[in-house]
């Protein structure tokens, strides 16, 4: 993952904050900017920032994020604004709401699962289609195309 490389952007490598191995919290944590917790925490969590669970983490309640990476174990429900990424060690035992979901092999994710929309997809988006000369099987009414430049139309 790289918390600490030089590919991150200022906005992203700078850690606000930093829960420890050991260290156990309850309540409503709000923050802005990157948080990582590696100890224990019950409770919510509100950012539109970062949050990184380390491998040692485990957290109970209620997430509401802009950006998820769990190496850790959540418990609960999950809302994710931009994308969740969950790695091999991470355990999810709850519900995830996110528009991108990025789960590595031997994660273990339990629950439900709604991937939502983006602010930046949409409503309609065009189907990309290619015509390689075969016949059309479609209703009278075609759906709007965004053409490929593989067909004889001249469209």
């Amino acid at each position: 993952m790289g918390l600490f490389s030089s590919k991150n952007t200022k906005e992203n490598s700078e850690l606000n904050a930093f829960l420890g191995v050991g260290t156990e919290y309850r309540g409503k944590l709000e923050f802005v900017g990157t948080v990582r917790i590696d100890g224990r925490y019950e409770g919510e969590i509100t950012t539109d920032g970062n949050l990184i669970l380390g491998r040692k983490a485990y957290i109970e309640g209620v997430v509401r994020v802009g950006q998820l990476t769990s190496c850790g174990e959540i418990r609960g429900d999950v809302h994710v604004k931009e994308k969740a990424v969950f790695e091999k060690t991470s355990v999810l035992k709850g519900s995830l709401d996110t528009p991108v979901l990025v789960v590595e092999k031997g994660a273990v994710v339990e629950g439900a699962i709604n991937m939502t929309r983006g602010e930046g997809v949409a409503a309609n988006p065009k189907v990309v289609s290619a015509n390689f000369g075969g016949q059309s099987k479609t209703a009278a009414r075609e759906p709007e195309v965004a053409k490929t430049g593989s067909d004889d139309t001249g469209a």
